[in-house]
């Protein structure tokens, strides 16, 4: 038997280089895994056949009638190894398979009688395969679907690309550098952020970047004066806002200041707040410091005949219930308040988080209100956010609180002071961003063209 050896880097290259050398009816004997590869040990099937015709136990040996009988020994070995099938390499596999698959062929009927059948058999005619718009239909949206979400991650990797190359943009220029930090740790959005440093003029240093910031920041935060904001000629407002953000308190306050400058009989005070245990009692405490006779009101009707009594006062105060921003009752009681004439004065606090901030301005109509009082200032740790989404709405400011003394903490804004409080260094380093992460936070935002809400609200 002639063998030869063949060698590959895997199995597939030297089983083709078998079936290049010896053919397809080559048989593999043996194959192994050496350095560097595969070793197979492969022979031509005409040599296989010689040699187990040679064989001394081939299948073409015939026994002699005069040899002598096998011993018992060699007989039943005999047997078990002729019970035992052959072994089967890979191609012969292979051929085996082709030749199991090919359909069988019938037996040869020659010297047999065939029936005639008098009329032969025609073929049944075969359906045609029906296609209803369920395939088509189904194959449309795979299609549809594929092309979407290629589109989803053109446009992600786009925004990735645009992001990295920004930040890169970015590291280059120390000024945009740091005013982006200080933007962020003072708690301003990612977006506003990134549309003021993009305005810095490209020839200014530190010192002067940081002015021209704190400038542009104070020329779009609106501020409305005492004496020329919607508080200056008196009307009828409302406090209105989420719990716990200082509404009885600012009523009292605005209260106070307005009759400090037109005297107590300028003012009148309505309470709304029948939910919180005691809120009226804490009004009617506040009134009674200040000389003022507080109303309470229940209902819609109550509110209107109280309006009606007060009409002689140059301005009408109405503390009102505090609903959260999710609370279905916020829309029904600003209809309320329009309808009576009532022009919604919003509290924010500047302790609420930035997404919190986004509900109640939405959910209470900020856009529409007369104005925004921003309490709690003292206790805000940043005021980045607070500023960030006065600017980005639009929304002019008639009124600061700092604290629980009336009228003492109650002050005019003051664009200037609130940005300085803002801008200025209070974070802890576990919240300052490094430029890993400081990446991270601009891949996540969307592309310059995005942000058109926002380059709108800004004039820098």
């Amino acid at each position: 038997m002639r063998t030869q050896r063949f060698f590959g880097a895997t199995a597939r290259e030297a089983l083709a280089r078998v079936k290049t050398s010896l053919g397809e009816d080559a048989v593999i004997l043996r194959n192994r895994r050496v350095d560097g590869g595969v070793e197979i040990l492969a022979t031509t099937d005409a040599d296989w056949s010689q040699d187990e015709a040679m064989a001394p136990n081939g299948p073409t040996r015939h026994a002699s009638a005069d040899a002598p009988p096998p011993a018992r020994g060699t007989a039943a070995a005999g047997s078990r190894k002729a019970a035992r099938p052959p072994e089967m390499s890979t191609v012969s596999f292979e051929r085996y398979a082709q030749e199991r698959s090919r359909p069988a062929q019938a037996p040869s009927m020659e010297g047999v009688s065939k029936p005639v059948d008098p009329q032969p058999r025609q073929p049944e005619p075969v359906a045609p395969l029906r296609i209803d718009g369920h395939g088509e239909q189904a194959t449309a949206l795979a299609n549809q679907h594929l092309v979407d979400e290629l589109r989803r991650m053109r446009a992600y990797i786009s925004q990735q690309f645009s992001a990295l190359s920004w930040v890169d943009g970015v590291r280059r220029s120390p000024v945009q550098a740091q005013l982006l930090r200080l933007l962020i740790g003072a708690g301003f959005s990612a977006r506003l952020s990134r549309l003021l440093v993009s305005r810095v003029p490209g020839d200014y240093d530190d010192d002067e970047a940081v002015v021209w910031l704190h400038a542009a920041l104070a020329r779009n935060l609106r501020c409305a004066a005492w004496t020329d904001g919607p508080l200056a000629d008196g009307g009828v407002f409302a406090m209105v806002g989420p719990t716990g953000v200082g509404k009885t308190t600012t009523t009292a306050k605005i209260a106070a200041r307005f009759a400090l400058r037109h005297g107590v009989q300028s003012v009148g005070l309505i309470t709304m707040d029948a939910y919180r245990i005691a809120a009226q009692d804490q009004l009617r405490a506040f009134g009674e410091l200040i000389g003022v006779p507080v109303l309470a009101a229940h209902d819609a009707d109550e509110l209107g005949r109280h309006l009606a009594t007060l009409a002689d006062r140059r301005l009408v105060l109405v503390d009102t219930a505090g609903v959260g921003q999710r609370d279905e009752r916020v829309a029904a009681n600003l209809d309320m308040l329009a309808d009576k004439g009532v022009r919604p004065l919003l509290v924010l606090a500047a302790t609420a988080q930035e997404g919190a901030l986004e509900e109640v301005i939405e959910a209470y109509r900020g856009r529409d209100a007369a104005g925004v009082v921003l309490s709690k200032i003292d206790e805000a740790p940043r005021l980045g956010g607070a500023i960030d989404a006065l600017v980005r709405h639009r929304l002019q400011v008639v009124g600061m609180a700092d604290g629980q003394r009336v009228p003492e903490d109650w002050h005019e804004a003051d664009a200037a002071g609130l940005v300085a409080t803002a801008l200025e260094p209070r974070m802890h380093d576990d919240f300052v961003l490094d430029d890993t992460e400081l990446t991270m936070l601009m891949q996540r935002i969307d592309g310059m063209g995005a942000d058109a809400p926002a380059r709108e609200a800004l004039h820098a």
